[in-house]
C-alpha cells in the first residue's frame, strides 16, 4: 500500500530514468544543434554547459522547497510536460533560427540560446528530481535519496550513449529530440494522469514542432547526423555546392571544376608530381575530380557517411570518389607511418572553426613525420576581417615546424588588382604549401651582432638550392 502522493516503485523508476535521459540528452543535442552556427570551440561549449549546470543547481534548490508541502505529483507532471515543450522548441529549427538570427556577436548568440533556451529545461528537470524524491514511498531518507539520484544518473548515462551512438548516427537530430520529448511526456502521464489539458497542450506543441523539424530534415538535408548538417544546393553559376554546417565546403560542375583553392591544389600537386595524397577532411571528396593528372587521394574523416554523401553530391557510384577511412585525422596519422607525397589539412566543424587538435605544433610535427622527403603539407584556413590574432598565431605555429612555407590568398571577391588593405577586409581562403626540408626547425635570426645574411645567400647559391 503506497501513501498519498507516492508513486509506485516502477513508475518512479521510469520517471527518474526519463528525466535523467532528457537532462543529458538535452545538453548533447543543444551542442550538436548550435555547431553549424557557432562551431564547437572551447568557449562555445563552456558557455552552454556553464549555463546549464547553473540552472541545475538552481533547480535542485527550488525543487527541494517545492517538495515540502502538498501532493508533489501534479507539480512533477507539469514540469515534465513543460520541459518537453520547451526542449521541443529550442532543439528544433524555429528555436535555433530565433537565437542565431539575433543581431549579436556569435558568442552572445550562444549565451542567449543557453540562458533563455536550454537552461530553463535543465532547471525544470532538476526540480523534477526533488519532486520525484518526494513521491518515493516512505523509507529511510538517505536510502531514498541514494536510489533517486542513482536512477537519475543511470538515465544520464543512457541519454549520453543512446543519443550519441544510436539516435544521432542512424536517425538524425529531429528524431533524437522527438524520442527525448516523448519520454518526458510519458513520464508526465505516469506521474499525474488527471492533468489532461496541460499534458495535451504539451503533446501538441511537441508534435507540431518536431514534425516540422522532421520535415525540414527530410526535405532540406541530404544528411543530418551526429557530426554535421549536409545539404546540396545549386548555385547561380551552374555549379553545385555541398554545404556542411552552413559552410559551402565543396563545389563542382559537370566538368569537375570546384572551388578556386581546390583547382590550385590539383594543378600544384600535378606540377610537383605529388600524386599519393592524404586528405584530412573529406567533405564532398572533390579533390582529384577533373584534375589535370591522375591523383590518388585517400580521404580521412570522422563521419562514416562521407562516401554516401559524396556519391550523391558528385553523381558517381558509391566509393568511386576515392579511398576513404572513417577515423579522426590525428589518430589515423599516429597509427599509419607510411610516407605521403602530400597531405592536405582541410577539416572544419563549421565556417569559422577548425578542430583545435589539428592546429597545434604537435600535430604539424606528426604530419611532417608522415611526409616523404620533399613532400608537401597543404593547409586551408578561412580568414575573416578581425581574425588577425588567430591567423598570426596559426601562421607562427605552422612555420615553427616547417621552414619552407608559401601562402596564397584566394576568394570570390579577390581579384588580381585587389590591394593589400582591401584584401584584409574581405573573407578569403588562405592556402599554405609547406615543404618538408632539412631547414625545418631552424631558429636562427639575423642581428647586428651576427649579420650573416650574405654568407647564407652565398651558401644557398653554392649548394644549388
Amino acid at each position: 500500500m503506497t501513501r498519498e502522493g507516492a508513486l509506485r516503485p516502477l513508475a518512479l523508476s521510469v520517471v527518474l530514468i526519463a528525466e535523467g535521459y532528457a537532462s543529458l540528452g538535452t545538453e548533447i543535442l543543444a551542442l550538436r544543434r548550435i555547431a553549424p552556427w557557432a562551431g564547437t570551440s572551447v568557449d562555445v561549449t563552456t558557455v552552454l554547459l556553464a549555463a546549464y549546470l547553473a540552472a541545475l543547481a538552481g533547480g535542485y534548490r527550488r525543487g527541494g522547497r517545492l517538495a515540502r508541502d502538498g501532493d508533489p505529483r501534479p507539480r512533477l507532471a507539469f514540469r515534465l510536460s513543460l520541459a518537453a515543450a520547451l526542449a521541443a522548441f529550442w532543439l528544433s529549427e524555429p528555436g535555433i533560427l530565433l537565437a542565431f538570427g539575433l543581431p549579436l556577436p556569435p558568442l552572445a548568440q550562444v549565451a542567449f540560446y543557453a540562458v533563455v533556451g536550454i537552461a530553463p529545461v535543465g532547471w525544470l528537470l532538476a526540480e523534477c528530481v526533488l519532486l520525484a524524491h518526494a513521491c518515493a514511498p516512505r523509507a529511510e531518507r538517505s536510502a531514498t535519496a541514494g536510489r533517486v539520484f542513482s536512477l537519475s544518473t543511470l538515465g544520464n548515462v543512457a541519454g549520453a550513449l543512446v543519443t550519441t551512438f544510436v539516435l544521432l548516427r542512424f536517425l538524425g537530430t529531429a528524431a533524437a529530440a522527438l524520442i527525448l520529448c516523448a519520454g518526458l511526456l510519458a513520464a508526465a502521464a505516469l506521474s499525474w494522469r488527471r492533468a489532461a489539458t496541460g499534458h495535451a497542450l504539451a503533446t501538441a506543441a511537441v508534435a507540431i514542432l518536431l514534425s516540422f523539424d522532421l520535415y525540414v530534415e527530410a526535405t532540406t538535408y541530404v544528411e543530418r547526423n551526429a557530426f554535421a548538417d549536409y545539404r546540396i544546393t545549386p548555385l547561380p553559376d551552374g555549379r553545385t555546392a555541398l554545404e556542411v554546417n552552413n559552410q559551402r565546403a565543396s563545389g563542382h560542375d559537370a566538368t569537375g571544376t570546384g572551388w578556386a583553392y581546390v583547382e590550385l591544389l590539383e594543378s600544384t600537386l600535378c606540377e610537383a608530381g605529388e600524386t599519393r595524397v592524404l586528405v584530412l577532411g573529406a567533405a564532398g571528396m572533390t579533390l582529384g575530380q577533373g584534375a589535370p593528372c591522375p591523383i590518388q587521394p585517400v580521404f580521412i574523416d570522422i563521419d562514416p557517411a562521407q562516401p554516401r554523401i559524396a556519391a550523391d553530391f558528385l553523381g558517381v557510384p558509391h566509393g568511386a570518389a576515392g579511398t576513404f577511412h572513417a577515423r579522426d585525422a590525428r589518430a589515423f596519422l599516429r597509427d599509419n607511418p607510411g610516407e605521403w607525397d602530400a597531405i592536405v589539412a582541410d577539416a572544419f566543424s563549421n565556417w569559422r572553426s577548425i578542430p583545435r587538435h589539428l592546429l597545434t605544433v604537435e600535430f604539424y610535427r606528426l604530419v611532417r613525420s608522415r611526409l616523404a622527403p620533399g613532400g608537401s603539407l597543404y593547409v586551408n584556413h578561412v580568414a575573416f576581417p578581425g581574425d588577425t590574432l588567430f591567423l598570426t598565431r596559426a601562421d607562427r605555429t605552422l612555420r615553427s615546424v616547417f621552414a619552407d612555407c608559401a601562402v596564397r590568398e584566394l576568394g570570390g571577391k579577390l581579384q588580381a588588382d585587389t590591394g593589400w588593405h582591401a584584401a584584409r577586409q574581405t573573407p578569403r581562403t588562405v592556402l599554405y604549401r609547406c615543404r618538408r626540408s632539412p631547414l625545418d626547425g631552424d631558429r636562427a635570426v639575423y642581428s647586428d651582432a651576427l649579420p650573416r645574411a650574405d654568407l647564407d645567400r652565398g651558401f644557398l647559391r653554392g649548394s644549388g638550392q
